[in-house]
């Protein structure tokens, strides 16, 4: 009997904890009523959880980040869009507060990838809304639905100076709003840094590849762990490179972000391509060819010049033209190795820099800025490459 009491209480408990699980997924989770009729999921964007919403609050503005309806104690935009509460105490909603987001990431992405490179400065930015969106996507006046577009930059060139105009979404998250402004400066890092025969010969794909490596390089880097890892999950997920930004992450931890950016710069292949990385090393060099063309013109004309002055067409003409400069020999005037510090990590100073190996620096050579890498430090020498024609030098002391 006492057996029998003892399976009929636990039958009854059991059908009790039914009784309120059932009850708690009939509470609406906008207004916290229970939901006497239709029940509706909504996933939450945010976090990727479903939730359970009534009809009448189905009804309600959606939220733009989160995709939930938004009660009374949400954020209303002046185009239009919603943002909910919770998220409403992260969002970036003004031109002041966006700009100094972005002036924000461009230090930190100089101090990320200091021993690498540096990005532009001359950017101003401004904000974007729903409505600026749309007009960008209504040609002739048609209406369309508008992607996802959360920034954007353009260069813009002056009498005196070129700059860029970065805009950014108002509303974003500040962990969506930093990989955002981090892609766009190197949209314009790509337009400082990359050359134009570069420029034609590389990929739209893999452009927005490399940007989306450098927003999910500072993600990887932020404290605030819940929110940078959804943010790298989102960049992850987001197909619009094509493929490439999974690319750049695996060949950027096989071969170093310095071997990125040289590819980005002289590469030879307009893509990254699955399954054959290691062809981030081959390097177009078109500056030799173009140098090797221009000395053959000068060599014809100079013998020309020879035979229409009576000279022997077979004169040596090799004094008066410089060959074509070899790996390994003494650098050009303008670059002077100015003392080597040898210790456990050796520097050198070249040109007032201080350099590691690996290290970039800039010379101003003929009134242009040229690009170096330290590729080695010896006791008594540097070797150096021009990362703009890819030839290398040994500096002596």
């Amino acid at each position: 009997m006492k057996g029998f009491r003892g399976h009929l209480y636990l039958a009854v408990l059991a059908g009790c904890l039914m009784t309120l699980s059932a009850a708690a997924e009939d509470i609406c989770a906008i207004c916290g009523k229970q939901i006497n009729d239709t029940i509706y999921l909504i996933t939450d964007d945010v976090t990727g959880v479903e939730q359970t919403v009534c009809s009448d609050c189905r009804k309600l503005p959606k939220c733009f980040l989160c995709g939930l309806p938004v009660k009374d104690n949400g954020i209303s935009l002046s185009d239009g869009r919603h943002i909910c509460a919770r998220d409403g105490k992260t969002a970036v909603l003004t031109a002041k507060d966006a700009s100094q987001v972005a002036n924000e990431v461009n230090d930190s992405l100089d101090k990320l990838f200091s021993r690498f490179t540096a990005f532009p400065k001359n950017v101003d930015v401004t904000v974007l809304d729903r409505i600026d969106v749309d007009k960008m996507y209504q040609p002739n006046g048609y209406d369309f639905e508008s992607p996802n577009l959360l920034g954007c930059i353009e260069a813009v060139t002056n009498a005196s100076q070129k700059r860029y105009a970065m805009r950014l979404m108002t509303g974003l998250p500040l962990m969506e709003l930093k990989a955002v402004a981090a892609h766009e400066l190197s949209h314009a890092w790509v337009g400082e840094n990359v050359p134009s025969w570069r420029r034609e010969t590389l990929s739209r794909n893999a452009e927005e590849g490399f940007c989306e490596l450098v927003a999910y390089l500072l993600m990887d880097s932020q404290n605030e762990e819940a929110q940078k890892e959804a943010q790298k999950k989102f960049i992850l997920q987001n197909r619009y490179t094509r493929g490439q930004i999974d690319l750049f992450i695996e060949a950027e931890g096989r071969f170093g972000f310095d071997e990125v950016l040289d590819w980005m710069q002289r590469g030879d292949s307009s893509e990254l391509e699955e399954g054959h990385l290691e062809k981030i090393r081959d390097m177009a060099t078109p500056a030799p060819a173009i140098r090797a063309a221009n000395i053959a013109v000068r060599t014809n004309r100079l013998a020309t010049a020879a035979t229409n002055f009576g000279l022997n067409a077979k004169t040596n003409l090799s004094a008066t033209i410089p060959a074509p400069a070899t790996n390994n020999v003494a650098a050009p005037a303008p670059i002077k190795l100015q003392g080597i510090m040898w210790g456990n990590l050796p520097s050198a100073i070249i040109n007032q820099h201080t350099v590691y190996p690996n290290d970039r620096f800039n010379v101003k050579i003929g009134g242009v800025e040229t690009v170096f890498r330290c590729l080695e430090i010896q006791k008594s020498s540097v070797r150096i490459k021009n990362m703009n024609s890819g030839k290398e030098d040994i500096l002596q002391l």
